[in-house]
């Protein structure tokens, strides 16, 4: 593929070479390449109408669904960049990011209207509402009414409510001329300081990455071969490997919206599930199914892990049960952040080494780094990890220092510093040791201890915070929160507290416990001992 082309130029070159392949499935429905772009090209018009323009700013807060997909290109094809929320995300921080990125347009599915519908008191704020069902009968339709009613009962559509359907055009649109290496979409993540940024990926970035991925698959013809796409659209990695990378090889997305282990197993005994990338509490909820372990396992191809700490014995257990249901699959560990549009280094089939995090993929450089003389060292020595090359963001929006201090120039050549420590041993694998940023990963998603630190500083009741992770079985990690009062004041309640940082954060944010100090404990130079925090 050429990278040098927008996102909808790729998808539409892939429409042309394989218009019969089907590209997605969603709830037992298939969409193919042709129909994709029809409706991408529709979409696109009916958006235009609406007066947006290349450089607006729309967001897209969507689970995996049709509607996603369709809008995500429609946008890109008339220039306009996508910002990528977490449809869960409270109203008060969806407010505060749209107003950072300038955005007055939310799509999210009808369900979602009464959550965020105190946006509307901005009267230039407009809502597009879809719905999953808008590409199935009417038995479905009609069912999907009813189980939802009291969520849509209030919608009222209006020049501020918009319905989706209502902007599928049959006129023509032209695609509108955009700069490759210019911004697409802009997503959320911790930086590199496990601070709140918003990245800003090019189409060329995001492309070169995803045109990777017969290198890492070792195949070329994805003909009927289905990726898990369960990942969502506003995770870098569910967006360019779950979404783009199969969409640009011909292969089928297998859209599902939310992780259902009963689900994915009847995908994978449908032989409609090949390809699997995920986060390892994905895979550990896999195991504990018996149903799990079936003969269909040999449909699975590949898999690959990432986003979160990988144990060994995740690995071993998952390898031995590929193995005794013959599948050639293996968890295959990888390594990136979304500064880089997430991967920069991955295991493959043919080039493994499981106790690493794999090498460098093509054309992408990494090296590691001396923090403190900021010069490159040798093999097998523990340094920063820094990575360069055609992935790499165009920076954090409207944060300039932070996007200078992130990358930096050595002899010429801009490298992206990721916070993490490891080393390259002799051979060229990458080893990740440890995460110098505090970020906690729960069901894959970035929870920042800082975020939810400073956030309950605002309150006059509490003296100190702080926030680890915890172990859990099922979301892989969980926050556990230590609090210290000020004397004199009446404590906040353990219920309340939990019900702020939902509403203000996120849900993946609330603590699994709250502890109460009297004070915590301190490091030699005063700073909260968060070492001694992990042992109580």
């Amino acid at each position: 593929m050429e990278h040098n082309q927008t996102l909808y130029q790729a998808l539409q070159e892939s429409a042309r070479k394989h218009p019969k392949n089907n590209a997605l499935l969603f709830m037992k429905k298939y969409i193919d390449y042709k129909a994709l772009k029809s409706k991408v090209d529709s979409l696109a018009a009916g958006f235009a109408d609406l007066h947006l323009k290349k450089d607006n700013v729309v967001t897209l807060a969507m689970p995996n669904v049709f509607e996603a997909v369709y809008a995500f290109y429609a946008l890109n094809k008339i220039g306009v960049i996508c910002h990528m929320v977490h449809p869960l995300t409270p109203v008060i921080q969806m407010s505060k990011f749209m107003k950072e990125t300038g955005s007055k347009y939310l799509v999210i599915l009808d369900t979602f209207y009464d959550h965020y519908s105190n946006l509307l008191k901005d009267k230039k704020m407009k809502f597009i509402l879809a719905r999953p069902t808008n590409e199935f009968g009417f038995f479905k339709k009609l069912g999907y009414k009813f189980l939802n009613k009291k969520k849509l009962k209030n919608i009222v559509y209006s020049d501020n409510i918009i319905d989706i359907l209502d902007l599928y055009s049959s006129r023509g649109q032209k695609t509108a001329e955009v700069d490759p290496k210019s911004t697409a979409c802009l997503l959320h993540s911790g930086g590199t300081t496990a601070e709140p940024k918003i990245i800003e990926l090019s189409h060329y970035s995001i492309n070169f990455l995803a045109d990777t991925l017969p290198y890492i698959m070792d195949r070329k013809n994805f003909k009927d071969k289905h990726m898990l796409a369960v990942l969502p659209m506003f995770h870098g990695f569910g967006l360019c490997m779950g979404i783009h990378g199969m969409l640009i090889c011909g292969g089928v997305d297998t859209l599902v919206p939310k992780f259902n282990t009963n689900e994915v197993i009847t995908s994978i005994q449908n032989n409609q599930c090949n390809y699997i990338i995920g986060v390892p509490s994905m895979f550990e909820s896999l195991l504990r199914q018996k149903e799990f372990r079936c003969q269909e396992l040999e449909n699975i191809e590949q898999t690959f892990v990432g986003g979160d700490y990988v144990a060994m014995d995740l690995k071993k257990r998952w390898d031995s049960v590929m193995i005794y249901y013959y599948s050639k699959a293996r968890l295959l560990e990888g390594y990136g952040l979304t500064e880089v549009v997430t991967v920069s280094s991955v295991n493959t089939l043919k080039d493994h080494l499981q106790t690493s995090v794999g090498k460098p993929l093509p054309g992408i450089e990494m090296e590691i780094l001396n923090q403190r003389t900021l010069e490159f060292i040798s093999a097998d020595t523990a340094g920063e990890i820094v990575v360069s090359g055609p992935t790499m963001m165009n920076g954090y929006l409207n944060d300039q220092t932070a996007t200078n201090n992130t990358i930096i120039e050595i002899d010429g050549k801009k490298w992206v510093r990721t916070g993490d420590l490891g080393y390259i041993d002799n051979e060229g694998y990458v080893h990740f040791k440890q995460r110098v940023k505090r970020i906690i990963k729960v069901s894959g998603m970035p929870v920042l201890p800082a975020e939810i630190e400073n956030f309950l500083m605002n309150y006059q009741e509490i003296q100190e915070v702080a926030a680890i992770a915890v172990p859990d079985e099922d979301k892989g990690n969980r926050v556990k929160l230590f609090i210290v009062y000020n004397k004199g004041q009446f404590p906040i309640s353990k219920p309340k507290i939990m019900e702020l940082i939902k509403t203000n954060i996120s849900i993946y944010a609330v603590p699994k416990e709250i502890v109460i100090l009297k004070e915590l404990p301190k490091t030699v130079i005063g700073k909260t001992n968060i070492l001694e925090l992990e042992k109580m």
